[in-house]
């Protein structure tokens, strides 16, 4: 839920006033709200319900998700508080069934926990139809309803410490970080003019990570990320498959072994172009890739499988893996003192990503990003497999593409 979605006619107005002010009847409140706090709240309703219809019309899940953490509403349309005051009583009054986010063990590190699920809303029967009463029509959704492409485009989070994400950080501003945002922004000004049809774009934002530490120089995490509860990046690669661009069929081309490729090629060993870099022989390629990404989470050479390994994979003795990978990759041997972890890796993929997307937008291809892969329209097949080559290549790196 990114509070971007909101009535635009005077159906969606009208249900957004009602559902507003059927709250406030529900209140206890002592002393009534100012002008201003009236209007911030009714803005806050608008939103949810915005991002909790879009979430009612995905496929394949009705539920809309969000973090109910404090920070995570550092710098949004909807403030923690309001936030409090909104989802509990739109829950009491049978609009929305609610599913509190829960935490999991830690599988590198015992007695430790890491976040799990954000907590998952969804519109109940009774609010449908009490949107349909006001004249909303689902099938048109659209027409009562607009998401606007984000003006804050950068996210800078801490290191996890343990949890599955940071805690949100303020940003400052900076040459450094305005060079940045105009770079999201012109992404996203090209790609909103395109017309993605069995997928939705909202807008990207990119995100940073470990914000807080010495060595960050905007040089962590930097994924591009996009916004909304049904973006095409959270569709399975299968539908993302079904998609089009400007009418036209669209094809998914993907970097092998991102990751790995960019760690070889940091560390002086570059593979021949086109080899696929997790096939070692008496090893399933699932064991292997398992292996690195594993170890390149911790940044450092693991002894034991992760609990969550599937069967396939822990069916392979992971000391017999790791000579193995060691053995075909010598430079992973210095993973622990290479200064490369996953966040490092993850800026320098998504910087020859959205390297290779400018390019392509330069050429007027529309071209939209899911971290190691872009989505084209097939006449640009060609166009978009040049380029992350060049991007690849400029860099040092071996590429595989598939």
């Amino acid at each position: 839920m990114g509070f971007h979605t909101t009535a635009c006619a005077p159906p969606s107005d009208a249900l957004a006033y009602h559902v507003a002010d059927a709250i406030q009847q529900s209140e206890n409140r002592k002393k009534s709200r100012t002008a201003d706090a009236l209007a911030s709240f009714n803005l806050a309703v608008d939103l949810i319900l915005g991002d909790l219809f879009i979430a009612y019309l995905q496929d394949d899940s009705h539920w809309a998700y969000r973090s109910e953490r404090p920070l995570a509403f550092s710098g949004e349309a909807v403030g923690y508080k309001t936030w409090k005051i909104v989802i509990p009583a739109l829950i009491e009054l049978g609009y929305v069934d609610y599913h509190k986010g829960s935490s999991r063990k830690n599988p590198f590190e015992e007695g430790t926990y890491l976040k799990g699920l954000a907590s998952r809303f969804k519109v109940t029967e009774s609010l449908v139809a009490l949107a349909e009463s006001h004249g909303i029509r689902f099938d048109e959704l659209s027409d009562y309803y607009i998401t606007a492409i984000p003006k804050n485009v950068l996210r800078l989070k801490a290191s996890n410490r343990g949890k599955l994400e940071g805690a949100e950080l303020p940003i400052d501003d900076t040459p450094k970080t305005r060079a940045l945002s105009v770079q999201v922004h012109r992404l996203n000004k090209y790609l909103s003019q395109q017309t993605l049809n069995g997928g939705s774009f909202e807008g990207y934002r990119r995100s940073f990570s470990n914000g807080e530490l010495p060595r960050f120089n905007w040089n962590q995490g930097g994924r591009l990320y996009a916004v909304g509860n049904n973006s095409y990046q959270q569709l399975r690669s299968e539908r993302r498959g079904s998609m089009h661009i400007n009418g036209e069929p669209v094809i998914e081309i993907d970097v092998s072994a991102s990751h790995l490729s960019i760690y070889m090629g940091e560390m002086g060993q570059r593979a021949p172009d086109g080899i696929d870099l997790y096939a070692i022989n008496g090893f399933s390629r699932a064991a292997v890739k398992q292996y690195i990404a594993s170890s390149f989470g911790l940044a450092k050479l693991i002894n034991k499988w992760p609990t969550a390994a599937d069967a396939e994979v822990v069916a392979f003795d992971v000391v017999n893996v790791k000579e193995a990978v060691c053995g075909a990759i010598p430079c992973l041997v210095s993973l622990a003192d290479s200064g490369l972890s996953w966040a490092t890796l993850q800026f320098l993929e998504a910087e020859a990503l959205i390297e290779a997307m400018e390019s392509l937008h330069e050429q007027d291809i529309p071209a939209y990003g899911v971290h190691d892969s872009l989505i084209v329209p097939v006449t640009g097949r060609d166009a978009a497999h040049n380029a992350l080559k060049k991007a690849w290549q400029i860099r040092g790196w071996s590429i595989r593409l598939k």
